[in-house]
């Protein structure tokens, strides 16, 4: 059950700060064509810290989600041969 909570939040997070990530790109954009300085600083102080925590909060989402993912069972044992000790070579006498 905890699996699929945290795999739903850690998804909104990287729709959250992907589309932050968006908005500040296309705003810093928008700004640069318009010739606005104060437009480009604007943007950038609006949506970046809600941007930035976004990404922080997911970023440790999905350092948690390996953790609470079930993990694999033992791989079988493969017909491989053992490792054998090394002989010496027969010295000629």
């Amino acid at each position: 059950m905890p699996t699929n909570v945290f795999t739903v939040l850690f998804r909104l997070g990287v729709l959250v700060f992907l589309l932050g990530g968006l908005c500040i790109v296309t705003g810093q954009a928008l700004g640069l064509m318009l010739g606005d300085a104060a437009w480009v600083e604007g943007v950038a102080t609006t949506a970046g810290p809600p941007t930035f925590i976004a990404a922080g909060v997911t970023g440790l989402l999905a350092y948690v989600l390996t953790y609470v993912r079930p993990h694999d069972p033992e791989p079988a044992t493969s017909a491989a041969p053992e490792a054998q000790p090394a002989t010496a070579a027969a010295q000629p006498e």
